[in-house]
């Protein structure tokens, strides 16, 4: 009976004892690489002079790209190139035609009006960037009809 006794108050002792708190740590790991990432806002609207011989963002009825570069590292540039010729256009549109491109910047970059070919660096974070096309015959008039062209923005 001594046993049984003492191995139920052994038990008792056991189960009605507190727990001890235990504690440790989680550990988190994460790693973000240096990278460029564009994304394309809006498209760009092309407007016209009033000689008919200029087909631009920056004309009146005209609109500009826009597009949101983030950086998430140091050493980016940014620059446009031109296109060769229009995407869509009517017969004649593209004879005679000489394309040119600037942009301009806010947010951690600030810039305005940069010649497309002109390499700018780019501040870490995100940068707002609208991209103009302009078209120019040299020889006559733009023939009525619809006008597609692509300006590439790299950020390299």
């Amino acid at each position: 009976m001594f046993r049984t006794s003492l191995s139920a108050l052994l038990l008792t002792t056991i189960f009605t004892a507190p727990a001890a708190a235990v504690t440790d740590t989680v550990i988190f790991n994460g790693n973000v690489i240096s990278t460029c990432l564009i994304t394309v806002g809006t498209p760009g609207v092309l407007g016209t002079n009033g000689a008919l011989n200029v087909l631009s963002s920056t004309e009146a009825a005209g609109v500009s790209g826009t597009a949101t570069v983030v950086t998430t590292g140091t050493g980016f540039n940014m620059s446009t190139s031109t296109p060769a010729a229009f995407l869509v256009a009517p017969a004649g549109g593209d004879d005679d035609v000489i394309f040119s491109s600037s942009y301009s910047a806010s947010g951690v970059t600030t810039l305005l009006d940069v010649v497309g070919t002109v390499t700018s660096p780019l501040g870490l974070g995100v940068t707002n960037v609208d991209v103009d096309l302009s078209a120019t015959k040299s020889a006559g008039v733009f023939p009525a009809g619809n006008y597609t062209a692509e300006v590439t923005l790299t950020c390299e």
